[in-house]
């Protein structure tokens, strides 16, 4: 056995790797960049299609929840969790958080920035509609250092609006549009909605200029998802909407809809997303476009991803709040991201902003991507959905019109054919589900 090794090696190794640097010193204490999200569940109307945790405003207990969430990010500050990041965006979203008084949504702004590390040109945003959003409001988030605004328009068209279930009207969007004008936001994002039942080519493209027109400097173009368990859902089973777009014409809206922005001199940066030089999203950057950093959700039904766990907190505004304020974390279900999740979670999310680095990932996970994902990369190269552009892989237009299929390519283990977790409270109430339920019977009977 003496001529296994020319030497037995008595060196006690206590710490590895060996190959340390002088130049990287700085980084040690650097902090990681980070991103915020508070869910705000309150809207003054519920609309059908709506898949969130949500509730009317009416009969809430706004105050109690507004209570909850400020000891849920005081919880954080005095136990030190976030003490090694910088926040360099925030984003208050719903619901609508422009349901809420703005001088309590200003405040828990404030106790974010006197808690945390939060970069001062940080990014922050607050989700607004017609119905909720006043001028008075606006002073308030402007002044507050709200500097950049996400506006739910969904459409300027009032049949489209009306067969979403959706409670403003197109004058209603002029004049909060007006509002964001007058006081001076010069970021601002506007959220179209397509590819509903009945909906045309005209009609989208219509939206799309109008939208351009406004003088937005992004904007975010979705294609309607009818979920379950929504009024939507439940509508279409009764036979109370025109007939689904077929898959053409949805791919023709998607192209529409990349065309007109991009003449308009939108740069088309996501699946879904379209900005003016230098105005995309910085939440976009934080948490979708490889190499993703670690973002902290506040709030019933908030998504998180730090500490390599991916986390919920409780959908349910009740029990979010009774954890809370029995002085404990509200997080109902999480899982610890394993290694090869985060080489997959680098695809799937990155892949949805149309480029991936491969230099990137090799110096993040210290492996080539086609070691692990090799024959999934092979198979969509030669299907014409993803393409080589130097050292990255990117979308060709055939796979941006599958984005979501290509990503799920990338999924592991368990996460195969599953579906995201839904952080859902279904709002639609069993009186409603009768009426829905006999219209339904009716139709089917005299067909």
């Amino acid at each position: 056995m003496d001529d296994l090794y020319p030497q037995k090696d008595n060196e006690f190794i206590a710490w590895y790797p060996c190959s340390l640097h002088p130049e990287e010193a700085p980084a040690v204490w650097r902090r990681r960049r980070a991103g915020y999200y508070v869910h705000i569940p309150f809207c003054t109307a519920i609309c059908d299609y709506c898949g969130f945790a949500v509730e009317g405003s009416k009969n809430a207990d706004i105050p109690r929840y507004i209570s909850a969430l400020r000891q849920e990010i005081v919880r954080f500050a005095e136990t030190g969790r976030l003490a090694n990041y910088r926040f360099e965006c925030g984003h208050f979203g719903g619901g609508t958080p422009s349901v809420v008084d703005a001088q309590d949504l200003m405040a828990i702004k404030k106790l974010i920035d006197a808690s945390f590390d939060v970069a001062p040109n940080a990014e922050v945003t607050v989700e607004v509609n017609p119905i909720s959003f006043t001028l008075d409001k606006a002073r308030v988030y402007f002044d507050g250092g709200v500097n950049r605004i996400s506006f739910g328009v969904q459409s300027f068209n009032d049949q489209t609006l009306k067969i979403i279930g959706r409670p403003h009207k197109a004058r209603d969007v002029e004049e909060t549009l007006d509002v964001i004008h007058h006081v001076g936001w010069k970021n601002y994002s506007l959220d179209i909605i397509y590819g509903v039942p009945g909906q045309t080519i005209a009609d989208l493209q219509e939206d799309l200029c109008r939208a351009a027109r406004s003088g937005a400097s992004h904007i975010s173009c979705f294609r309607l998802e009818i979920i379950p368990f929504t009024i939507l859902k439940f509508r279409e089973a009764a036979h109370l909407l025109p007939e689904r777009l077929d898959v053409e014409t949805l791919n023709a809206m998607d192209d529409l809809v990349s065309s007109v922005l991009i003449e308009a001199g939108y740069r088309h940066y996501g699946a879904f997303n379209f900005a003016l030089p230098g105005y995309e999203s910085v939440h976009n950057a934080i948490a979708f476009m490889p190499p993703q950093a670690d973002y902290v959700g506040f709030g019933n039904s908030a998504y998180s991803y730090i500490n390599q766990h991916v986390y919920t907190n409780y959908a349910d505004v009740a029990d979010y709040e009774a954890a809370v304020f029995a002085g404990r974390d509200p997080i109902a279900i999480a899982k610890r991201v394993t290694a090869l999740e985060a080489m997959s979670r680098f695809f799937v999310l990155g892949l949805k902003f149309f480029r991936v680095s491969r230099a990137s990932f090799i110096s993040q996970f210290g492996t080539a991507p086609e070691e692990i994902f090799g024959d999934t990369l092979n198979r969509l190269l030669d299907r014409g959905l993803l393409a080589r552009d130097a050292d990255d892989y990117v979308l060709t237009r055939t796979g941006r019109h599958y984005s979501n299929n290509v990503s799920k390519e990338f999924f592991t283990g368990e996460n195969r054919g599953a579906r995201q977790h839904a952080q859902f409270v279904p709002t639609i109430t069993p009186e409603q589900i009768m009426h829905y339920t006999k219209l339904s019977r009716n139709v089917n009977s005299r067909a």
